[in-house]
Order: C-alpha cells, then structure tokens, then sequence
C-alpha cells in the first residue's frame, strides 16, 4: 500500500457559520480555515502501519559537535511503518496537540491517506518531517537561541 500522511494546522478563530451563511461554506481571506499542512508520502511501499497512542517517543540525533543525544518525549501518538522490504519508519504527534484524525482508504489504488489535525492554540515544535512535538515538552537542551 502506499501510505500518506498529512498533518494540518487548524485556525481556532475560523468561522464556520460566517463562511455558510456569506459564501456558501468556504473560507475566505479573512476567514482561513486551515493555517498550513505538511503532505508526505512513505517513499516505498508499506507492508503494515499502526499507531500507537499515550507513547514515548524517543527523540535521537547529534548535536553540531557530533555528540550523540536521545531524549524520551511522553505523552506521544507514533505512527509506526513498517515498508515491504523491511524498513522501519517512526512519526509522532504531541497528543495533547491533536485536535482529530482521520483515515481514508482508496479502494480503487489501495492508497491509504491519514489526516492529523493539530491546534493552533498550542506552540509546537517541528525537529523533522512528521514529528510535531508540544513546545513544553521539548527538550530545552534542544530549542534554538
């Protein structure tokens, strides 16, 4: 299957009963529904996927002197990929920064599309592609000056 992801900003001041009653439903300008969205696509076929909800995601990397670091960030939804030749894949979400998801399953092509609706009301952040973190559960050790 080919697996997509899409995380979406919702905007908390649109206006829902302002866009139906004055423009047939749509956002407007002034009256955005959705302040941004990050699609991406698992770059090869995927055998199997699950999400895990009230996990621990374990942040890893290298600080720029190349020391290594890893730091466990609770309270995580972790979607978990696993590609038909073998290759293991991690995104994460914040929970408390989901406002809703979705899934959608394209009977005719076999895609599958995962929807992660995040509030706007919380500051986040966004260390790699499909990881969105809350911004007080980052790791100081971490935040850019």
């Amino acid at each position: 299957m080919i697996l997509h992801l899409h995380f979406i900003l919702l905007n908390s001041e649109f206006n829902q009963g302002l866009a139906a009653d004055l423009y047939g439903g749509e956002e407007t300008e002034d009256n955005i529904k959705l302040l941004w969205e990050d699609e991406m696509q698992v770059s090869e076929p995927v055998k199997d996927f699950k999400i895990k909800n009230n996990s621990i995601y374990k942040l890893v990397g290298y600080y720029p002197d190349d020391t290594a670091f890893s730091f466990d960030i609770w309270d995580m939804t972790i979607i978990e990929c696993k590609t038909e030749s073998g290759n293991q894949l991690q995104l994460a979400v914040s929970k408390k920064l989901l406002k809703k998801t979705e899934k959608v399953v394209d009977e005719n092509g076999g895609d599958t599309h995962l929807y992660f609706y995040l509030r706007d009301k919380l500051p986040l952040e966004n260390p790699m592609n499909g990881v969105y973190i809350l911004k007080s559960d980052f790791p100081k050790e971490l935040k850019k000056k």
